[in-house]
């Protein structure tokens, strides 16, 4: 189940929370975030922190300014 979405740095990537909902408190257990890219589509890799991710998106952006 996906939960929040959170737009990151200056070309267009989302962080996505996924987790499973527990059926006691009825919120959303986080097991990681994933990375989409501006046409929505996630990337494989899964990141055990939104921070991480976030970092990720940076080196993302940083490489791609300069090639």
């Amino acid at each position: 189940m996906i939960g929040n979405v959170f737009p990151w740095g200056t070309t267009g990537y989302t962080i996505l929370e996924e987790g499973e909902l527990d059926p006691t408190s009825h919120s959303l257990r986080i097991r990681h975030y994933l990375v989409a890219d501006r046409q929505g589509e996630t990337l494989p890799q899964r990141f055990p922190s939104l921070e991480v991710a976030r970092a990720y998106i940076e080196e993302l952006e940083a490489g791609a300014v300069r090639t």
